[in-house]
């Protein structure tokens, strides 16, 4: 059975646009998730095993010492599993159609845990999508009413997202699987 062709309308560019411009913002969010995962630094605290309190030095003068997270590599956790965690419930498994830039890096700007890994973390996310709209035309990263608080949004016009989506599809010569209006499955 051959498919037919369906008209190149504006509906049909947008769609085709909103989700190339989409993967890209979702490819750069797993980026930075992916990011935050652990590094190979040694990075553990040293503990008196007696006192079960942290040691800063000399630790190698008492006898009963045992290894721990520093409170440094426990943020660096605690940031990588919130970010994932994020990622996974709001995005994985979503209609692309539904999902907006604003609304992908509001997701990842909104984590728990406390002040100072938050605040960490939330400097490192501004500091990537700084990078990421600095590389990509079609976006902006805005700071919002409030003072230190940024919202991703896109900013390609119509024309050029009529470009996007004919590029898009004379690259990849694929007018005859255009799908409008399909239904999502459910799995």
């Amino acid at each position: 059975m051959q498919k037919t062709k369906t008209k190149i309308t504006s509906a049909v560019k947008n769609a085709i646009a909103h989700n190339i411009l989409i993967e890209e913002v979702l490819q750069s969010a797993w980026d930075f998730v992916t990011s935050l995962g652990d590094n190979s630094d040694f990075d553990y605290a040293f503990v008196n095993s007696a006192a079960e309190d942290y040691m800063d030095t000399c630790w190698h003068t008492t006898q009963n010492v045992k290894i721990n997270f520093s409170l440094l590599q426990q943020d660096e956790v605690d940031m990588y599993d919130n970010a994932k965690t994020i990622f996974v419930n709001n995005f994985v498994d979503e209609n692309l159609a539904d999902l907006t830039a604003e609304y992908v890096y509001a997701s990842l700007d909104d984590i728990s845990g406390d002040t100072a890994m938050r605040e960490n973390y939330y400097a490192r996310l501004r500091e990537h999508f700084a990078n990421f709209v600095k590389d990509n035309k079609h976006f902006a990263l805005q700071e919002t009413e409030y003072k230190g608080c940024y919202k991703l949004v896109t900013t390609a016009t119509a024309k050029q997202k009529s470009k996007l989506a004919l590029d898009y599809l004379n690259r990849w010569d694929c007018e005859e699987y255009i799908e409008m209006g399909n239904e999502i499955a459910s799995y």
